[in-house]
C-alpha cells in the first residue's frame, strides 16, 4: 500500500480516525486496535470523552488523542457514568455525537482521513462519520455491546417492548451505514448475522489481552499449596460493579465457603452503582474483613492486581445480554496464569473447553461456594485449570487479532484508494 505523509513529515500507511463516548486510553479495546494501528504505521486518531485531570489534546503512544468536555451527573464525563437514566444518557450521547460529528468533520477536512473506525455504545455515533463518508472515507463500526439484548436487561414495564424495537432499528441504520462491522466474537456475530448483517461485511475482532499490557515478566506462577492463616487463598473480581455483573453472588459464595474452607478472602477492584450495597453486604454476612474493595486503576495497573490474586470469579448473572458477553477478564486471567471459576452461559463457553474453567449455575450460590471449596481442597486441580485455559487461550491471544484488525484496515483502505484512482482516472480520460 502507498505510504503517505503526515503532518509532522514521517509516512504512514493510511489516516485512521477513531470515535468513542468513553474515555482514552481508559477503553481496553479503543486502546488496544488504537496501538496496534499506530504500531503498523497507521496515522491513529481517537476522539473520546474528557476525563478529570487529562489534556483535550496529546499524542499517546503514539496515537493522536482529541477529547471533549461533556459532563453528566456529579459532573462526570460520560465515559465515567456507571447508572444513570435511559433519558438523561440519550441525550448526553445525542449530545456527544453531535459536537463529534462537527469534530470530525473539521479533521477531516484538514487532513483527509481514509476510515473512521465508531466504538459502540451508542451504535448511532457511527452517523458522526457522515461528512468523511460523504467525501470517500470508508466507515468501521465496532459493536462491543449489542444495544438490543442490552436494553431489554436493563428495563421493564410498558415501554420495555418500545425501546427494544428502537435498539433494533438505530442497530439496524448503523451497521447499514457502515462499511464495515467489527465485534467481539461469535455469539455476537450470530445475532448480528441473525438481524441482517451480511458476513462478508462482519468480521471478529476478539477484546482479548495485550501482552503489552500484561508482560511476561508478571506472569507469575500460580498459587498451588494449602492455604494458611498468613497465606489464604485470595479470590479476585475486577470491573464494573453492576447487578448483572453477579458480585453479590461471589461475595454470598466466600462467606458460605469460609465455613468449611477459613483461610479465603476476596478482592475486588471497580466501580459501579452497586459498590456501596456490597459493602454493606460484607458487614451483613460477616465477611467485611475479609473482601477488600480497590478503587478501579487505569487499564496497565489491571496485571498487577491480578498476579497478587489466586482464583479469578466471573460471576455474571444470565439475562439475555451477560450470557453473549466474552469477558476481557478470562483472556486476562488465562494469560495471566491464574485459574477461573465463572457462570455457566454460552459466551464463557464460547471461549474456553469445560476443563479450562469451572463452570457454575448462573445466580447459585451454592454452586459458586462449591467450586471455590473444590479448588482450596485440590491445588493439583487449579494447576490443570491454569495448564487448559492457557493452550486454549493461544487461539485468543491479542497478536492474532491485533492482525486481523489491521488487515481489515489494509483491505477497506485499499478498496477506498482503488475507487479514487478510478474516478480520477476516468476524469482525466474525459
Amino acid at each position: 500500500m502507498k505510504l503517505l505523509a503526515e503532518p509532522g513529515g514521517a509516512m504512514s500507511l493510511g489516516r485512521i480516525c477513531a470515535i468513542t463516548a468513553d474515555c482514552y486510553p481508559s477503553d481496553p479495546l479503543v486502546r488496544r486496535t488504537a496501538e496496534a494501528a499506530a504500531r503498523c504505521d497507521y496515522e491513529y486518531h481517537v476522539i473520546c470523552s474528557l476525563d478529570e485531570g487529562q489534556l483535550s489534546e496529546e499524542v499517546y503512544n503514539g496515537v493522536h488523542v482529541h477529547r471533549v468536555c461533556i459532563r453528566g451527573r456529579k459532573n462526570k464525563p460520560i465515559g465515567r457514568i456507571t447508572a444513570m437514566p435511559f433519558c438523561t444518557m440519550m441525550m448526553l450521547w445525542s449530545w456527544f455525537a453531535f459536537i463529534v460529528f462537527q469534530k470530525v468533520a473539521r479533521i477531516h477536512l484538514k487532513l483527509n482521513f481514509d476510515l473512521i473506525h465508531a466504538h459502540n455504545l451508542p451504535d448511532f455515533l457511527v452517523f458522526s462519520a457522515l461528512v468523511p463518508k460523504l467525501l470517500g472515507a470508508k466507515v468501521v463500526l465496532h459493536v462491543q455491546d449489542v444495544a438490543p439484548e442490552l436494553v431489554a436487561s436493563k428495563f421493564n414495564g410498558r415501554f420495555k417492548r418500545i425501546l427494544v424495537l428502537l435498539a433494533k432499528l438505530q442497530e439496524h441504520l448503523s451497521t447499514a451505514f457502515a462499511d464495515h462491522v467489527l465485534t467481539v466474537g461469535l455469539p455476537m456475530e450470530q445475532r448480528l448475522l441473525k438481524r441482517g448483517v451480511p458476513p462478508k461485511k462482519l468480521s471478529i475482532v476478539l477484546n482479548s489481552a495485550d501482552p503489552n499490557m500484561f508482560p511476561i515478566e508478571k506472569r507469575t506462577e500460580p498459587f498451588l499449596r494449602e492455604p494458611t492463616r498468613d497465606r489464604p487463598l485470595i479470590l479476585m473480581f475486577h470491573g464494573t460493579l453492576a447487578y448483572r455483573s453477579g458480585v453479590d453472588i461471589a461475595i454470598a459464595a466466600l462467606a458460605k465457603a469460609r465455613t468449611v474452607a477459613q483461610h479465603l478472602c476476596m478482592r475486588v477492584m471497580g466501580a459501579g452503582a452497586s459498590l456501596l450495597d456490597l459493602q454493606e453486604m460484607t458487614k451483613r454476612l460477616g465477611v467485611a474483613d475479609y473482601v477488600v474493595f480497590i478503587p478501579w486503576r487505569p487499564i496497565d495497573a489491571v496485571a498487577d492486581f491480578i498476579a497478587e490474586g489466586d482464583i479469578g470469579i466471573i460471576p455474571y448473572r444470565s439475562d439475555g445480554f451477560m450470557d453473549l458477553l466474552l469477558p476481557t477478564k478470562a483472556y486476562e486471567y488465562a494469560l495471566m496464569r491464574r485459574p477461573m471459576i465463572a457462570s455457566d452461559i454460552s459466551g464463557i463457553r464460547s471461549m474456553f473447553r469445560s476443563g479450562s474453567t469451572i463452570l457454575c449455575e448462573p445466580a447459585s450460590v451454592d454452586s459458586f461456594a462449591d467450586a471455590i471449596i473444590d479448588l482450596y481442597n485440590h491445588p493439583r486441580r487449579r494447576d490443570e485449570l491454569v495448564t487448559s485455559a492457557e493452550i486454549d487461550n493461544l487461539d485468543y491471544r491479542w497478536e492474532v487479532s491485533a492482525e486481523h484488525y489491521t488487515d481489515v484496515l489494509a483491505s477497506l483502505i485499499s478498496r477506498k484508494r482503488s475507487r479514487h484512482t478510478k474516478r480520477k482516472n476516468t476524469s482525466s480520460a474525459q
